[in-house]
């Protein structure tokens, strides 16, 4: 964005070509219009997977989930096989579909935040102060809302792992605590009779895979929020020292990707050091 020379609060006019190249997002027609969407798509967020139909009782019901997951797994466990049966297989792809979702809707609020974001700091810098605040929640905001959406990208990509942790305590028959009992036997003991399980294999591969996937997902995230803070900086520093509202809104930009690529970081290294221990990792799945 240009500027023209500073005014006498220190903010910065705009060019006045600046309103055609941004479609006017300071305006309050678009800021209601973006408020709306991204209320929407908050509201949306958690009920509209539920729509989707389950692969064994049509309408989502946690607790039908949950069973249905649990009778799956003793199934898996009890196959001797590494090949998932027909019912893990369909509730895999289920949760895959569910995050689909998420990832779609996710996506859309990430746009219409920074596009938020974008117009209420066009307002601050156009000599209403009271909207630094306002500008600041929506940039914080759009990071959190990237890094969810970062979150359903992984267990889009392998949805196996974090549909575990949905396991009920019991089934009706009570078999999947027995099975349960069974995989952490085999794995907390080497020797021991479950250690080979196909199934068990097949698992600690699938966590190794999901939390090198986090891990990478993670580090190309922090490289991009590392990259935008060093930008926001350069800007600040480069910018006419009179200019204090601009340098603000550098300064606020550039401390909060800052923080966030800290953030993911440390995301990026737990999940590497889950990801060289699988059996560990397993078992805190597993629960």
């Amino acid at each position: 964005m240009r500027f023209r020379p500073l005014t006498t609060t220190g903010a910065a006019e705009p060019a006045p070509d600046s309103d055609r190249r941004s479609g006017r997002l300071h305006s309050r027609s678009a800021i209601g219009l973006l408020l709306a969407a991204g209320v929407a798509l908050v509201v949306a967020f958690e009920p509209a997977p539920r729509a989707l139909p389950m692969p064994t009782s049509g309408s989502y019901s946690e607790a039908k989930l949950q069973d249905a997951l649990g009778r799956a797994l003793v199934e898996y466990w009890q196959s001797g096989s590494r090949a998932l049966p027909a019912s893990l297989r369909a509730l895999v792809d289920y949760w895959f579909e569910w995050h689909a979702v998420k990832v779609v809707i996710s996506a859309l609020l990430v746009i219409v935040l920074a596009l938020l974001s974008t117009g209420l700091w066009q307002l601050y810098l156009r000599g209403r102060p009271w909207y630094a605040a306002l500008a600041t929640a929506a940039t914080v905001s759009t990071v959190v809302v990237v890094w969810v959406l970062s979150v359903n990208v992984q267990v889009m990509a392998l949805p196996l792992i974090p549909l575990l942790p949905l396991l009920p305590g019991r089934t009706a028959d009570g078999k999947l605590a027995q099975v349960l009992s069974e995989m952490r036997e085999g794995l907390t003991n080497s020797a021991g009779p479950h250690a080979g399980s196909p199934a068990l294999t097949v698992l600690l591969g699938e966590v190794e895979r999901y939390y090198w996937v986090t891990a990478a997902i993670s580090a190309t995230l922090v490289v991009a929020a590392g990259l935008a803070s060093a930008y926001c900086w350069k800007r600040r520093i480069a910018g006419d020292p009179g200019a204090s509202r601009v340098r603000f809104m550098h300064s606020t930009l550039g401390v909060v990707t800052a923080l966030a690529a800290g953030l993911l970081l440390l995301e990026t290294v737990g999940s590497a050091t889950a990801a060289f221990d699988p059996a560990a990792s397993l078992l805190g799945v597993l629960g």
